[in-house]
């Protein structure tokens, strides 16, 4: 009985000491959580400028008048939704626990001034001195790299994609900068095209019943205009044949030149100076239309079209 009594009272003395353990395991990650250290504490809506440095480039982004611009790529706007995305997530990095504090360290997690995966600069008004400095090293895991503070010794393990900084101009351009949005009305090298509802007709000439218009390459058509994207400003282009195409949104007429040399595609628009580079697959989508293949042919022609060129390929040439 005394041998019984013995073995339930270590027992109980073993189940009083785990339910320490976690207690004091939980408080321990409660007062961790209260001691987070936020590590972007410059707000965004006061930001001025962000530089970005990294692998031997550089890139600056500026607010100016309200907007986000490329000083070093002839102002072109920001993409706006990518440079959103970056500053939630820095404004939501806090650090728990510093993984180390040393000098050592930092070269051996390269968020040091002088070795650095990459290196961000936050300005909240005109001059040379950041609010803030932030240095992005290794990853120690999927989504994560090692962050320190300029100024401060702590490294900390945070999750942020080094992919999230690119030091690149082209890579924070606004690929949708010549996106023609809701189209009303197209005119090419032959055609005239005006969206009825969803659909879309040929332009009335007044000569005579204009014919349908294949709804299928008229989507294409708009779409590639509504949805044009580029890739990145050039500065020379070879004097060619260009083919012009005339939108009109609800906010104006727009004209767009399309240009292709030395398999490189371009394209310029009216209200800007510059050319871009565009991909060919866009650029056969607006180029490639003519009035007579934006004809609707009905199936019953198309099918003795298909049957006239089979009777064609299966004569004898000697008879």
């Amino acid at each position: 009985m005394k041998n019984l009594q013995k073995i339930l009272s270590g027992v109980l003395a073993l189940q009083l000491v785990l339910a320490a353990g976690l207690f004091w395991d939980a408080s321990a990650r409660q007062q961790a959580q209260a001691q987070q250290t936020r590590l972007v504490d410059a707000e965004t809506d006061a930001l001025k400028r962000l530089e970005i440095a990294g692998d031997g480039n550089s890139v600056t982004l500026a607010r100016k008048n309200g907007q986000w611009q490329l000083p070093d790529l002839h102002d072109l706007p920001v993409d706006s939704d990518k440079l959103d995305t970056l500053l939630e997530k820095l404004t939501a990095l806090k650090g728990n626990w510093p993984v180390a504090t040393s000098a050592s360290a930092r070269e051996r997690f390269e968020v040091a001034e002088d070795k650095f995966r990459k290196h961000l600069k936050l300005y909240t008004a005109e001059g040379d001195t950041p609010a803030l400095e932030l240095f992005v090293g290794t990853s120690p895991g999927f989504r994560k790299v090692h962050v320190r503070r300029a100024g401060d010794d702590a490294i900390y393990a945070v999750e942020l994609n080094s992919f999230d900084l690119p030091e690149n101009a082209d890579s924070w351009l606004d690929k949708t900068l010549l996106a023609a949005g809701d189209i009303e009305h197209i005119e090419g090298p032959d055609y005239q095209l005006r969206k009825d509802g969803e659909n879309w007709k040929f332009a009335d000439t007044g000569s005579e019943a204009a014919p349908a218009v294949d709804p299928g390459k008229a989507r294409e058509l708009a779409s590639a205009l509504e949805k044009l994207r580029i890739t990145a400003p050039v500065s020379e282009v070879p004097e060619v044949e260009e083919t012009e195409v005339l939108v009109q949104t609800k906010d104006g007429e727009l004209r767009y030149r399309f240009l292709h040399a030395d398999d490189k595609y371009y394209v310029r628009r009216s209200d800007r100076e510059q050319v871009f580079e565009i991909a060919k697959y866009d650029f056969d989508r607006v180029t490639d239309k003519r009035h007579d293949n934006l004809v609707l042919v009905e199936r019953e022609e198309k099918e003795q079209t298909a049957e006239g060129d089979k009777q064609e390929d299966s004569e004898d040439p000697a008879a």
